[in-house]
């Protein structure tokens, strides 16, 4: 039977574009399309092999590789480092749509037979029947994971809110992805509005330029960094602000600042709310589902209609 290479490495691309697609949507991961192509060519790597070497250790090792590269490189994973549970639960996911989708293809193949053209591969014997229980348990096993995961990813969803921030820049407002956090207490201590915790290098996209320099001001080892503020250049009193909080033995400031407006849309509707963002320099999602957090009040807020 002949092979025609670009033909197999289209459905084979087709089929992971399509997949990863589905893992994205499914675990709730950020979906860049160029990460996805990336992803995708990866994923060839194995076709090749098996038009070039059949057989050779090289083809055989990527076929158990090929999958661990294509989720790392497919999707903007962020601190997968420091915890690298969310990058292997999409790689489950990846694995369990893989198998099931294979299966379905391998079975309506087998029920149409092609008029023969696979002659007895497609057979099974006395002797590979155990495939089938182990399969079946397999996959049993894998659709448990599955659930369980799909149930955290709805509870972590309905806590999520989209935010609308505008910082006053010539760019326009920055689209933020919220989590609400019911052990956010922190206010403004001047003006009494609640806190709204966000990366700074995502703030940091929207911020004026004529203000980003106090981003990397010399404050931080200061005990009272309100005299800094103020040397550094007066105006900015109008848009920074300093937010105390109390860590774990210790007490120490967080940088804040205060946008024009921001706009919190839940399930319901669009709103507007008063909030002060204090900067924060960690990454507060390892796999990007969100890049701030949200006082309770704001949802309440939002909930009333205010």
């Amino acid at each position: 039977m002949e092979r025609y290479l670009d033909l197999d490495l289209f459905v084979n691309g087709s089929m992971d574009a399509l997949l990863l697609i589905l893992t994205a949507r499914l675990a709730n991961v950020h979906l860049r399309p160029q990460r996805i192509l990336v992803g995708v060519i990866a994923g060839e790597i194995p076709v090749i092999l098996s038009a070039y070497y059949p057989g050779s250790f090289g083809f055989t090792l990527s076929k158990f590789l090929i999958p661990w590269i294509m989720v790392w490189l497919a999707y903007p994973w962020r601190g997968i480092r420091q915890d690298c549970r969310p990058y292997l639960k999409t790689l489950l996911l990846f694995w369990i749509l893989s198998a099931g989708l294979g299966g379905l293809v391998y079975a309506l193949w087998n029920w149409a037979s092609f008029d023969g053209l696979l002659g007895d591969y497609l057979q099974i014997g006395l002797k590979n029947l155990w495939l089938l229980p182990l399969a079946v348990a397999l996959w049993w096993a894998g659709q448990k994971v599955w659930h369980k995961m799909m149930m955290s990813s709805a509870q972590l969803k309905s806590s999520l809110y989209d935010l609308s921030i505008d910082f006053g820049a010539a760019s326009g407002a920055i689209p933020v992805r919220a989590l609400l956090d019911t052990g956010n207490q922190l206010r403004d201590p001047l003006t009494g509005y609640p806190v709204i915790l966000i990366e700074e290098e995502v703030a940091a996209a929207g911020i004026p330029e004529k203000l980003r320099p106090a981003l990397n001001g010399g404050w931080q080892e200061l005990a009272d960094p309100w005299p800094w503020l103020w040397k550094e250049d007066p105006a900015w009193l109008k848009y920074f602000v300093f937010i105390p909080y109390q860590g774990v033995g210790h007490r120490s400031w967080l940088l804040g600042v205060r946008p024009q407006q921001i706009k919190c849309t839940s399930s319901l509707a669009t709103h507007e709310i008063k909030a002060t963002l204090a900067l924060v320099q960690q990454v507060l999602s390892t796999d990007g589902a969100y890049q701030a957090l949200l006082h309770p009040e704001h949802v309440q807020g939002a909930e009333e209609g205010l």
